[in-house]
C-alpha cells in the first residue's frame, strides 16, 4: 500500500491523508562537498536513475538526479536552500517523501522496486518523523479499509434488502469510528509533541479543519513563529484563514447574481430562513443527481421555513433553464452569472467541485457543509425537530 497517499470510504464517510511530493534534474555522482549530502543504498537496483524533486506550493521543481551504481549505491550533494518537502523516486508512482534542511547528512535505504514502502531514513529528523506518521496512519486506514470491504461484500449479499442492510451499518459503525477516533487522537497528540516540525504541517491534514480549529490555529502560530519567511507556512496560514471565514458559525459571504429573468438576487434576502446554499450546473451529472434530494428535503421543510438558494456554474442560460424546469427546482431563488469556474463564488466559498453546498442559519451564519442525500434529511429533521 502507498503509505503517502491512503483514501478509504465507509459508506458517506471518506478519510484522505494528504501528501507533499516532488521532482529532478542535472549532476551525477559528484565529490563530497560542504553542506546537505544525500546519500543512500537501494536492493534490487538496476543502475536506475534517481531524482529529487522539490514540491513547493508553486508547483514540482527539479532539484537532483544520480543514476544508481553496480551496488545500488548514490550520493547527491543539491543546495538545500531551506526546509521543505522533496520526493526522492524512480517513478512518479514509486518514491520516498522527505522533509529535508540544509546541511543535513541524510541516508536512505531500501527496495528500489518498492520505495514507497521499503524506504528507511536517517540523518533528517523531520523525514523520520513524517516516515513514523505515515506508518501508523496507514495501519489505521487499512483497517479502515476492511471494515470497508466486509461492508461492500455484505450489501452484494444483501442486495435491495434495506433493513439487513441499515443493521450491518450500524454494527459496523462503531469499530470504524472507533478507528477514527484513535487517528485523530494520535494525529492531535503527534502535532503537540512535534509542534515546530513540517511533518506536524502534513500529518494535520488528517484532521477536519471545522472540527479542529484550535489544532490548525496552535500549530500555525508555531510554526509563523519559527518559519515566518517559509513559502509551505506562508500558505497553510492563508488557507487557514480561509478556513475560519467559512467555518461553522461564522457568517456565510454574501452573493448577489441574477435570477433566469435577469434581476439582482442577494443571498442575505433569504435571512430569516434555514437556507441551503446549493453550488451546481445543468452539465454537473453528480448535480443532476443529486437534485432530487433537495427537492425532496424542499418539499418537506418549506412550510417550517426552509428555502433553497442554487448558485449555478452554468454558461449558457437556455441549458440553465431547462435543467431548472426538468429538475423540478420550484423554489424561486435561481442566480448564475455564467461565468463557470472563473466565476467568483468559487474562491469566496473555497470549493473545487459540484456538487457542494452549505446550510446557513435563520441569523445567515453557517451551520453545516456538504450535506447530501440522508446527511441532509438528519439534519434538517434536527433543526426544524
Amino acid at each position: 500500500m502507498n503509505t503517502n497517499t491512503i483514501i478509504m470510504k465507509l459508506k458517506n464517510v471518506a478519510i484522505a491523508l494528504p501528501i507533499i511530493i516532488l521532482a529532478a534534474c542535472t549532476n551525477s555522482n559528484s565529490e563530497p562537498v560542504k553542506g546537505f549530502e544525500l546519500k543512500g543504498k537501494l536492493t534490487n537496483s538496476h543502475k536506475e536513475m534517481l531524482h529529487l524533486e522539490l514540491m513547493s506550493p508553486d508547483g514540482v521543481k527539479g532539484v537532483d538526479s544520480v543514476v544508481l551504481n553496480d551496488d545500488g549505491e548514490f550520493n547527491m550533494h543539491p543546495v538545500i536552500k531551506e526546509t521543505g518537502f522533496y520526493r526522492l523516486r524512480t517513478t512518479e508512482k514509486n518514491g520516498a517523501t522527505l522533509i529535508l534542511n540544509a546541511d543535513e547528512k541524510v541516508s536512505i535505504t531500501g527496495d528500489v522496486s518498492d520505495l514507497t514502502n521499503t524506504y528507511k531514513v536517517e540523518g533528517s529528523p523531520d523525514s523520520k518523523l513524517f516516515w513514523e506518521v505515515n506508518k501508523i496512519s496507514a495501519r489505521n486506514y487499512r483497517q479502515r479499509d476492511s471494515i470497508q470491504k466486509i461492508f461492500q461484500t455484505y450489501l452484494r449479499v444483501a442486495g435491495r434488502d434495506s433493513v439487513k442492510v441499515d443493521s450491518a451499518s450500524k454494527y459496523l459503525e462503531k469499530p470504524f469510528t472507533a478507528l477514527v477516533d484513535e487517528q485523530n487522537k494520535y494525529i492531535k497528540n503527534f502535532i503537540d509533541k512535534n509542534i515546530t516540525s513540517f511533518s506536524a504541517l502534513a500529518a494535520v491534514q488528517q484532521l477536519p479543519p471545522d472540527d479542529n480549529m484550535e489544532t490548525y490555529i496552535k500549530l500555525d502560530k508555531s510554526l509563523f513563529a519559527k518559519y515566518p519567511n517559509s513559502n509551505y507556512v506562508k500558505s497553510f496560514h492563508e488557507s487557514l484563514e480561509l478556513a475560519r471565514r467559512l467555518a461553522i458559525g461564522s457568517p456565510a459571504p454574501e452573493i448577489t447574481m441574477n435570477t433566469p429573468e435577469g434581476k439582482p438576487l442577494s443571498l442575505s434576502s433569504l435571512k430569516g430562513k434555514t437556507v441551503l446554499l446549493d453550488f451546481w450546473a445543468s452539465w454537473c451529472g453528480p448535480c443532476r443527481k443529486e437534485n432530487p434530494n433537495v427537492v425532496k428535503a424542499y418539499n418537506k421543510y418549506k412550510a417550517k421555513g426552509f428555502d433553497v438558494f442554487s448558485v449555478s456554474l452554468d454558461k449558457e442560460v437556455d441549458k440553465w433553464k431547462a435543467a431548472i424546469a426538468k429538475d423540478n427546482l420550484t423554489w424561486t431563488n435561481h442566480v448564475c452569472d455564467f461565468k463557470f469556474w472563473e466565476s467568483p463564488v468559487v474562491k469566496l466559498y473555497n470549493f473545487q467541485s459540484i456538487p457542494t453546498n452549505v446550510l446557513i442559519d435563520k441569523d445567515g451564519n453557517i451551520l453545516a457543509k456538504n450535506l447530501r442525500g440522508e446527511e441532509l434529511e438528519k439534519k434538517l429533521s434536527e433543526v426544524f425537530k
